[in-house]
Formats: structure tokens, sequence, C-alpha cells
């Protein structure tokens, strides 16, 4: 059994499953519609079995250890750096933020605690090694962020939003019932409702619902998502105890529970 290198990412077993497994027709014909993830780590033990990983775990992945060409077309960069070697020679393509969602992995060597800089702020930034659960949740929020993010830039032109007797009012924050009664809602409170609203059906978990109400990258209590949700479903006549509009899944976020329709 091969030994673990100091920058690997994954624990040999992991590498070993991975070997194992050869995708039948159905994974094959999943991976079409799979996330395709451009991996680049110039470690090559560690690129094998990060990208091993990640295929099992259902992603597109095209790896390679080549640092100096840019990213090809793909939903998302996942960059594995040593800071000696960044710092040596950066590559011109790491000048600006990449126009996929990048996740930087920084393998310490030498001043552990010190990551390489960059000429961008990447959507998330952890140390390896890595737990293989950690990276892949990682992922997944980052591409359901992004995917919320462009869903937003392309509703911009949505005026407003109709849905179970009420309407959204876009500009003025201003949600008004049938019977034409109205409240401003909080800046907090608009945000949430037009990401459930623009998701409708749909599971949003709380660190979605706080990246967007917040902002990105901004350290927020997870609790604190819940005076919004709360008043939320004070304004619109939702049951407290068992909700009919904003449904909690439990552990895992919410759902809006209604048919929408955005005007513009």
């Amino acid at each position: 059994m091969p030994q673990q290198n100091p920058g690997s990412s994954m624990s040999p077993r992991h590498s070993a499953k991975s070997d194992s497994i050869r995708p039948g027709p159905e994974a094959e014909a999943r991976e079409i519609f799979a996330p395709r993830i451009y991996l680049v780590d110039p470690d090559a033990l560690t690129r094998a079995q990060l990208a091993d990983y990640l295929r099992h775990k259902g992603f597109d992945v095209v790896a390679t250890t080549d640092m100096e060409a840019a990213p090809s077309p793909a939903d998302m960069l996942i960059l594995a750096l040593d800071g000696m070697e960044l710092r040596a020679s950066r590559p011109k393509w790491l000048a600006a933020k990449p126009d996929i969602p990048a996740i930087v992995l920084d393998r310490p060597r030498v001043f552990p605690g010190r990551p390489a800089a960059l000429g961008f702020a990447p959507d998330a930034r952890l140390s390896l090694p890595i737990p293989p659960r950690k990276l892949v949740a990682t992922i997944r929020q980052v591409l359901s962020l992004a995917r919320i993010e462009s869903a937003d830039s392309r509703e911009a032109s949505a005026r407003l939003y109709r849905f179970a007797g009420w309407t959204l009012h876009r500009h003025g924050r201003r949600l008004e019932s049938r019977d034409a009664k109205s409240v401003v809602l909080t800046k907090l409170e608009f945000e949430v409702l037009k990401t459930l609203l623009t998701f409708p059906r749909q599971l949003l978990t709380r660190q979605q619902l706080i990246e967007v109400a917040w902002g990105p990258g901004k350290q927020v209590e997870s609790r604190r998502l819940d005076y919004p949700i709360t008043r939320l479903r004070r304004h619109l006549g939702d049951d407290m105890k068992f909700p009919t509009l904003i449904k909690t899944i439990v552990g895992r976020g919410y759902r809006l529970d209604a048919e929408v329709e955005k005007l513009s």
C-alpha cells in the first residue's frame, strides 16, 4: 500500500477505493450532466487522489499538473498551491479571479499558516490535508451559491413576484397582501424571501441564504437566520408551528412551497 505523502489530501484508503470502482453505463450517463471541475495540482500523487475521489462522488474532473496553462471551460476551478512554488513563479492567469467559482487548497510546507498571496479572493480557501467530506461539501456549497448569484443576475429585470395571494415588489422591498395591505421588509427579510421566490419548491440551505442576505464571505452565526425567517412567516400569516409557505427542512434549510409568477 502506498505511503501518504505530506501534501496528500486523501488517506491511501480513499485512493485505493476509487481505483477499484469502474463506472457502469448509468454512472457514465450521469457524468454528462455532472459539474465539471478543472483541477490544477503540481503534485501528481495528490492530483490523482483528488481526481479519483471527486469522480467517485459524481463530478466530471479534468486534472492537470500544469500551472502555466489557463483553465479550460469548466464549472469550477480547484487550485492546489505550494506557497514557495507560487512565490517563485506566478502564472499570468492567476493575476485576476477566473470567471468561474474557484477553490484554493493550500499546501503549507515551509511557512505553515502563511498562505501564498493571490491576485484575487477565491470563493473558498482550505488547507491540505483536508477531510474528503469537507472538500465535497465546500464544492457543493460554492457551486450552489454561484447558481443563486447567476439566477439573481438573470432576474434583475423582475419587478415583482406573485405567490399564494401575495405580491413582493422589488422596488421599495414592499410585500403586499391580496387585500392590498402592505408592509416594508427589512433588507435581510427581502433578500431571504427574494431568494426563496427565485427557487420555489427547492431546498436552500441555511448557509446559502446567509451568503445571500449578509453577503459572501461574512462570518455569520447560523442561528441569526432564524429572525428574518420568523418575521417573514409572521408577515405572511404562516403558522409558526406548522408553516405551509416557508417550510423547514430539518437539519438542512428551507423551502418555499408555492407557485411563483415573476413579472417584469
